[in-house]
């Protein structure tokens, strides 16, 4: 696996990590331990040493005097006891030192020594003042001077003591890394194995398998994550199929008038049409269906590129819903049909573009007009409700099912499966109503029910 690899250098930077924790803890704890273990065996042997000279002011005032006290000094430890009593045994004087002990008498002469001075030898003034006072009965007799060890001075017992502590505290730190560790591992795995399924999906998908997703994914954030990857795997899937069912409608539209006019020109030159103004007008009929169909998806390119100009200035809608449907009257009387509008008083004006605003009502009065029979009605209404406008277009056709419902907006759709002209046009209407409606920040929408209409509307800022 290269280093390159996330989970890889997460685990080398967690290894690092601790072990850098537990040597910095190893060298504290150490060196913490050592010194205090130092300085507790050295306030020890100073305790231990105020004992002694309890006890020999005690023997003192046993006796009166330091008689025999030299052949108690030689004795080892275990042997002294006897000697100083029950109450010496009771204050714990077992844990004597067993080192050099000296003891001077008042004049700094050395009265009794172990492994010391010479018996009767004074001492400077300077060597006694080290030493502990002895007293009896209140006062001082004498004084006991000890080699006592500085606190950095330790025995091999001790020595063995501290390594033992301290290779028990290193094990102790590795048991806790080689624990740490393994949580960590599994941690990181848990973040980079999602992270790794997501890389190879979106490899998948950018070979252009778009039905790979990512399988069960997590509650927690990176699981999010794959969610929200699926989410757009979902769209870009559905945004190829409507991609490819638009090239496949576009040439739909562009085959049949192309054909059209193939077939008259290549009728006129084989002599099977005759060139008459009857025929050049029919050809005519189909380039201004192509140089329409040209101008709808130029301008869906440029309204999807956020690239349409909308030319807003205040405008009476109420005044252009009157003239839309008063340019729709001839075609409304020739099919039978009433059309009317219903305009409530007081509409105020609205900041829109009129002319792309007239191109929505002309293609909804357009659509109510082909598709509602004889007798029929169509009706458009305007109303205000707070900062909005809402215009209605109302018809009393066959209506549109519901499943037909939610894709009435989409690019080339048409109720006439058969795609035949004489129900409609290229179907691109409604998708340019909506994105010019959407481009003055409106909203449009559509409400049918079979046999009882459609009615569809959209609103406006005012």
């Amino acid at each position: 696996m290269k280093f390159k690899s996330l989970f890889i250098r997460l685990m080398a930077a967690f290894v690092l990590v601790i072990l850098i924790a537990i040597a910095i803890i190893f060298v504290v704890v150490n060196q913490t331990t050592t010194r205090e273990f130092q300085a507790l065996m050295f306030r020890g042997q100073m305790t231990q040493l105020d004992q002694i000279a309890y006890e020999l002011g005690a023997y003192y005032s046993a006796r009166g005097s330091w008689q025999g006290v030299d052949r108690f000094i030689a004795l080892p430890n275990s042997q002294m006891m006897p000697m100083m009593g029950s109450a010496a045994r009771n204050r714990g004087v077992m844990g004597m030192m067993s080192g050099p002990l000296t003891i001077v008498d008042v004049n700094g002469i050395v009265i009794a020594s172990r492994e010391g001075a010479a018996v009767g030898q004074r001492l400077p003034t300077a060597q006694t003042a080290t030493g502990i006072p002895i007293e009896a009965n209140g006062q001082v007799v004498g004084t006991l001077i000890a080699a006592v060890p500085g606190a950095g001075a330790l025995d091999a017992q001790q020595q063995d003591f501290l390594l033992r502590a301290n290779l028990s505290l290193l094990i102790a730190g590795s048991v806790a890394g080689l624990v740490a560790l393994v949580l960590g591992f599994v941690l990181f795995y848990q973040i980079t194995a999602p992270l790794h399924e997501l890389a190879t999906v979106s490899n998948k998908i950018a070979q252009g398998n778009l039905a790979a997703r990512i399988v069960r994914p997590r509650d927690d954030e990176v699981g999010q994550v794959g969610r929200a990857f699926n989410a757009m795997a979902d769209s870009l899937a559905q945004s190829e199929d409507a991609r490819q069912n638009m090239i496949a409608d576009i040439a739909h539209e562009l085959r049949n008038p192309l054909g059209v006019i193939q077939g008259q020109l290549e009728g006129m030159i084989d002599g099977v049409f005759p060139l008459t103004t009857e025929q050049i007008a029919l050809i005519h009929d189909e380039t201004i269906l192509l140089t329409r169909l040209v101008d709808d998806l130029r301008e869906l390119a440029l309204a999807d590129a956020g690239q349409l100009k909308i030319a807003r200035e205040s405008t009476d809608l109420g005044a252009l819903i009157v003239k839309t449907v008063d340019a729709f009257q001839v075609q409304a009387v020739e099919q039978n049909l009433t059309l009317k509008s219903e305009i409530t008083n007081g509409l105020p004006k609205t900041n829109i573009d009129a002319q792309r605003i007239g191109q929505v009502l002309r293609n909804l009065v357009g659509n109510a007009l082909r598709y509602t029979p004889p007798n029929g009605t169509i009706t458009v209404q305007a109303s205000h409700n707070g900062s909005e406008v809402t215009v209605r277009v109302h018809d009393t056709g066959q209506g549109i099912s519901p499943e037909n419902l939610p894709h009435v907006f989409e690019r080339f759709w048409r109720g006439d499966k058969s795609r035949s002209r004489s129900g409609g046009g290229a179907g691109l209407g409604l998708a340019i109503a909506k994105q010019l409606i959407v481009a003055h920040g409106g909203a449009i929408g559509v409400e049918s029910e079979n046999g009882k209409g459609t009615t569809f509307w959209f609103t406006l800022p005012t």
